[in-house]
């Protein structure tokens, strides 16, 4: 490969009679002095002096001339300047290798942004702008820009309080920025630098992460673990519920059939010899009473073991209410209850099952809501039936609410994140 002719040539300023390293001689045309602040000419063999800039001269955080590997590329910074639009304002290095053309550094403070001229026009499809098969979201509206100081060399002529309109258009990770003067526009698309690159190139203090005021087109930290724990967690419910559904089934273990008198005595019967082999078991009780007419049953449940006369227990509510108002037919109330115990221990057990049952007196208390006379009512059947396995909805959502509470959390932070990326300044500075 043939090596290119050096392009650093030394001239004198015409102002102050400082040497001046001209380093892309034949693409610069402007060229501020770094000794006086004078912009030159760089275009005139004379260095005619264009403008004189401001007397108190600022030094860049990347001096002029120091090299740096951005993606792969050496650039050298040629040019500084720095842009406000009224606020804080930015940085912005112009850089240089012959192979390459030009580039832009562009430090808002945070982040660093490397940038290029684009050699084609952005679509505009469907309210954004488009480009190499991407989106991007207009930023706020257009906003008036100006130079506040400039040192160095560049290919078009600036000048301090030079004035360009900008309109921006934002994706994570990118921005494509259009500047517009009396006399010309053009694109330029930034790529957000990881934390640290820039700095690590030109031999910069690492700066500390921060993302309470993030830029605009800076990509959410949280989206990547965003998408990896969601996907973990819909794996890991999905596992669950297969777990929970091939673990659900029952075995009956024991049934009987018992009466309840109506506003009578409590009734106690005993269902013995219920037999959980094995590991701990889930047990699910479910009283049957479905002749309840305006009424209900009270049911103690106590399981005992026969051997230990350790005892589990329970009350379930038998009921069920109808009748009719001004809006109609009514009724209500749950004559099949079922209630859950867990980890019951294996062993012989007896049940002894306690049933109360009463009738519901109208509101009015003149009547009985009941199609027969009282103390006349014949009793109610309750069938108990026990069940072993069986699965715990309870337990399941307890255990998908535990899966994704991490996930759900870090979706708050995603879009508490974008929704400050993406709420600028709405309102345009002509300043």
């Amino acid at each position: 490969m043939t090596t290119p002719p050096p392009s650093v040539r030394a001239l004198t300023c015409t102002s102050c009679g400082g040497t001046i390293a001209l380093r892309a001689a034949g693409s610069t045309v402007s060229l501020v002095c770094e000794h006086c602040g004078t912009t030159l000419d760089a275009t005139d063999p004379q260095l005619r002096i264009i403008a004189r800039a401001h007397a108190a001269m600022h030094r860049p955080l990347i001096a002029l001339g120091m090299r740096g590997v951005l993606r792969g590329t050496t650039w050298e910074v040629v040019g500084y300047l720095e842009r406000s639009d009224g606020g804080d304002g930015w940085s912005e290095y112009l850089l240089f290798n012959p192979y390459q053309g030009y580039a832009f550094l562009l430090d808002d403070g945070r982040r660093f942004s490397l940038g290029f001229l684009l050699d084609r026009l952005p679509s505009y499809t469907w309210g954004e702008m488009e480009l190499d098969g991407e989106g991007y979201k207009r930023f706020g509206s257009s906003y008036a820009t100006w130079v506040k100081f400039v040192v160095g060399e560049f290919y078009w002529r600036v000048a301090v309080d030079e004035r360009v309109r900008v309109s921006d258009y934002v994706r994570p990770g990118k921005m494509i920025s259009c500047e517009e003067n009396g006399s010309e526009r053009t694109w330029t698309r930034l790529w957000m630098l990881e934390w640290g690159e820039a700095e690590a190139a030109f031999g910069l203090e690492r700066r500390q992460r921060e993302w309470s005021r993030p830029s605009p087109h800076e990509p959410s930290p949280y989206r990547d673990r965003l998408i990896e724990l969601t996907i973990i967690g819909l794996i890991a419910a999905v596992t669950l519920l297969i777990v929970a559904i091939m673990g659900g089934g029952s075995t009956r273990v024991a049934s009987a059939d018992m009466q309840a008198a109506l506003d009578g005595a409590t009734h106690s019967e005993i269902i013995r010899d219920i037999e959980l082999p094995g590991r701990n078991s889930a047990l699910t009780l479910t009283a049957r009473a479905e002749q309840l007419d305006n009424s209900w049953i009270d049911i103690d449940y106590s399981l005992v073991n026969r051997r230990t006369q350790e005892n589990f227990d329970a009350y379930a509510l038998a009921e069920h209410y109808s009748g009719s108002d001004s809006d109609g037919s009514w009724s209500e109330g749950d004559s099949t209850p079922s209630i859950k115990l867990s980890s019951i221990p294996p062993g012989s057990y007896d049940l002894v099952v306690e049933l109360g049952a009463h009738r519901w007196i109208s509101p009015s208390r003149s009547l009985y809501i009941t199609s027969y006379a009282p103390g006349a009512s014949p009793p109610i059947p309750v069938t108990i039936t026990v069940d072993r396995g069986g699965m715990f909805a309870g337990n399941v959502i307890l255990g998908l609410i535990l899966l994704l509470i991490w996930p759900a959390i870090l979706l708050f932070l995603h879009f508490g994140f974008e929704q400050r990326r993406l709420s600028p300044v709405t309102e345009d500075d002509d300043e």
